[in-house]
């Protein structure tokens, strides 16, 4: 059928009509708003939770030492099972033990190292030793050697340093040949590479792209108490922990991450991941291979290929596609894909093989760290997320947003879905309504397409970490009850009104803000 100039006129007008709605509808929806966290203390929370019960499961394996971070900490478990009596006239074997160079230990009596004090040592190990007056008598190479037999599966530099605590002497003056035998375990790197770091990774126009190669731990200044960094880096490994950090959270401002999050998690994270980056054999490895295994996920999630929301004329088919995109969303922060979990998990397991066999306190400490890791690289993806968002929702939203607006960000389709009208969204979802037909069955394709998709964005949105605010419109912010939750408010309630605290009339509410 061939249109007149007057009515393809009209129809352009109408189209033009449209277009115009639909950039006012979206500037009325999130002009001048960003995406807050709905508590700034519910990932710190969490993530100490996490980090303190990792902490205790790595405090159970026999010859692991979870340190103190604000002050100075004794590994007390490496005398464990040490009999004392046995040392006193010991002479060493001539067959060497693997990865253990005795020949730089000294040996001369404990009891003629400078500044070696009995009743300080007498006091560290109490609880600990019997027979500890035998001590001055007993050779440092041979008690070196003892430690290195009884805990073959903890690095040998570790142990040495941890007797230098013990003993209280500087490990310097104890072992002056350590550093030198031993490069790689007192190394301490400062530069940190991060190749795939970039800031912000979307191909937008008019956004910067900031491209940081290089991170210098030296400079960071966290202003949290009882954390001294520069202090801490120091510490043998401590620097590959706070390089294990960035690469999981994969951010550029990981200061402003680890003031939200506190110290209670800092400490607790470090104070697990340092005693396996230090005394275990391959803890410099695996906190490598935890690094690694979360880029390679940080690097799929940049490259994944979201199916199009926007289908022209079709928006059963939109309706349809967003479902899709909003599952796919919501499962990949709760999966974390394949290939991060398996290479954390199996990563992680493989350290503690010698440790304690397949069962056993090592394997929980495996399991704990590993889901400690995986916890800290969802808390940097949805970081990142929302500060992708916030610096497009500050430029020109009405631009961006219209034609990317679930690509961007599925969370705030959702809230555009939820807070607008059913002429709206369709205006959002399809280019030419008219052609599309869905007027033709506009009760059914509601009910079985719209309506559904309707429900799910709700559900998304409940269930989203961060918050859009301002919110100027709550039309559909509110969902329904379940029938578990209709229970426990229907007993809160009953309970309420026996004590009096809620009046006889009141009834057990039907639907619950999610905004």
């Amino acid at each position: 059928m061939t249109l007149s100039a007057t009515e393809q006129l009209a129809l352009d007008e109408a189209f033009r009509a449209l277009e115009k709605e639909r950039k006012e509808a979206l500037r009325a929806m999130f002009a001048g708003t960003q995406l807050e966290p709905r508590s700034h203390v519910a990932d710190a929370k969490t993530l100490a939770k996490e980090a303190k019960a990792t902490k205790e499961k790595i405090g159970e394996v026999p010859g692991l030492h979870v340190p103190t971070l604000n002050a100075p900490s004794l590994n007390l478990s490496i005398f464990k099972g040490i009999d004392l009596r046995a040392l006193v006239k010991f002479r060493l074997p001539s067959i060497s033990l693997p990865d253990v160079n005795l020949s730089i230990i000294p040996d001369i009596r404990l009891g003629s190292l400078p500044g070696f004090s009995l009743p300080k040592v007498r006091l560290n190990l109490k609880g600990i030793l019997k027979y500890k007056d035998l001590l001055p008598d007993i050779s440092l190479r041979a008690l070196a050697h003892a430690l290195a037999v009884k805990w073959p599966d903890l690095r040998f530099p570790s142990l040495m340093v941890d007797l230098s605590r013990i003993l209280d002497i500087d490990v310097d003056i104890l072992f002056p040949d350590l550093r030198l035998a031993y490069p790689n375990f007192f190394r301490i790197d400062l530069q940190v590479e991060l190749p795939s770091l970039t800031m912000p990774d979307l191909s937008l126009p008019n956004l910067p792209s900031i491209s940081v190669p290089r991170i210098d731990l030296s400079s960071i200044r966290v202003d949290i108490p009882g954390i001294d960094i520069p202090r801490l880096l120091e510490i043998p490994g401590f620097d590959r922990v706070l390089t294990l950090l960035f690469e999981l959270f994969d951010a550029i401002d990981l200061q402003e991450i680890l003031l939200e999050l506190g110290a209670d998690f800092l400490t607790d994270f470090l104070s697990s991941a340092l005693p396996i980056v230090q005394q275990v054999k391959s803890g410099a490895q695996a906190a490598k291979s935890w690094g690694t295994a979360a880029q390679e996920w940080h690097k799929a999630r940049k490259t994944a290929d979201h199916r199009p929301f926007l289908l022209p004329g079709d928006a059963r088919a939109a309706c349809d596609a967003l479902r899709v995109l909003l599952e796919r969303s919501r499962n990949e922060h709760a999966t974390l894909a394949t290939i991060q979990t398996t290479q954390l998990a199996v990563s992680t397991a493989g350290l503690f093989a010698d440790l304690g066999g397949a069962t056993g306190p090592a394997v929980a400490a495996a399991a704990s760290v590993a889901k400690l890791c995986q916890k800290v690289v969802i808390m940097g993806a949805r970081y990142k997320e929302r500060k992708k968002v916030n610096l497009i929702l500050r430029t020109t939203p009405e631009n961006t947003l219209s034609a990317h607006l679930f690509e961007v960000s599925p969370l705030l389709g959702c809230y555009f879905l939820v807070n607008s009208t059913t002429s709206t969204v369709l205006n959002a979802l399809s280019s030419n309504i008219i052609e599309d037909r869905w007027m033709e069955h506009a009760e059914a394709n509601k009910r079985n397409h719209l309506d559904p998709l309707i429900r799910d964005a709700q559900r998304f949105i409940a269930d989203a970490r961060y918050v859009l605010t301002p919110l100027r419109q709550t039309t559909g912010m509110y969902v329904e009850l379940g029938f578990s939750e209709k229970i426990k408010k229907g007993v809160t309630l009953a309970v309420k009104k026996r004590l009096g605290r809620a009046p006889a009339t009141a009834k057990v509410p039907t639907h619950r803000y999610i905004g």
